[in-house]
């Protein structure tokens, strides 16, 4: 308080304190020199029954994702496969929008990785891999669905970067490698990205554009056409 006698200022008030009198109605400011200090509430743990939620409710989607398709991943078919109220679903993901995107990443898988065996071997055994997977309805929706999202989503972009984004330098590592292994001639790490363009594409365009299954046979084909001009000699 300041000191009686009516003075207006009093040592240690701010400008505004200096301007309010003793006795004043009005009410108290908030100036930096007479604000108590405020509390910090704790940062509490999150509560572990919804951890436990959202980590059922993320599996269902993943697997409804799988087997159906991004058309199948809903509020309420993910309620139901993971046995939790729809209520919950959707305080973890408000809208369809950011569900469909969660299950998308809970399904990401690089193109290829590789590691010290040959390389057309591994080729040939990823890209088994990938062809039993595309021949699945469901995963042509899924990666259609992730490329178109990709335009205009940054999260879906960064899925897409996820399966695709390293595929050339990994193949270029990998070539590398053969090199040194007396496998491929010198310079075929040069040409990674349009090796993988001559291996996948035709992949691509049977899968997607055409309809038709795709057969180890067309695989290997494939595979042997890119990569049979760098074959080391002898």
């Amino acid at each position: 308080m300041p000191p009686s006698g009516g003075s207006s200022s009093w040592t240690g008030a701010c400008g505004r304190c200096e301007s309010i009198r003793p006795g004043s109605r009005r009410p108290a400011h908030r100036c930096p020199a007479h604000r108590r200090p405020r509390k910090r509430c704790p940062v509490l743990p999150e509560d572990p029954r919804a951890l436990r939620s959202r980590a059922a409710a993320l599996t269902a989607a993943t697997e409804l994702l799988v087997e159906g398709g991004p058309e199948k991943v809903t509020h309420a078919a993910v309620a139901r496969r993971a046995g939790i109220g729809r209520a919950t679903v959707y305080r973890h993901w408000p809208d369809q929008q950011s569900l469909l995107i969660d299950a998308l990443a809970g399904d990401v898988r690089p193109m290829f990785t590789f590691d010290d065996s040959p390389v057309r071997d591994q080729l040939i055994g990823q890209l088994g891999q990938l062809i039993n997977r595309l021949n699945k309805p469901s995963a042509v929706s899924v990666l259609t669905t992730i490329v178109q999202r990709s335009e205009h989503d940054t999260e879906a972009r960064t899925i897409r970067e996820q399966i695709f984004g390293d595929a050339d330098e990994n193949f270029a590592q990998a070539l590398a490698a053969g090199v040194e292994r007396g496998e491929l001639r010198a310079g075929v790490e040069c040409h990674a990205r349009d090796l993988i363009a001559r291996i996948v594409g035709p992949l691509v365009f049977q899968r997607f554009l055409m309809g038709e299954l795709l057969e180890d046979a067309r695989v290997i084909e494939l595979v042997d056409l890119a990569l049979g001009p760098w074959l080391a000699e002898g």
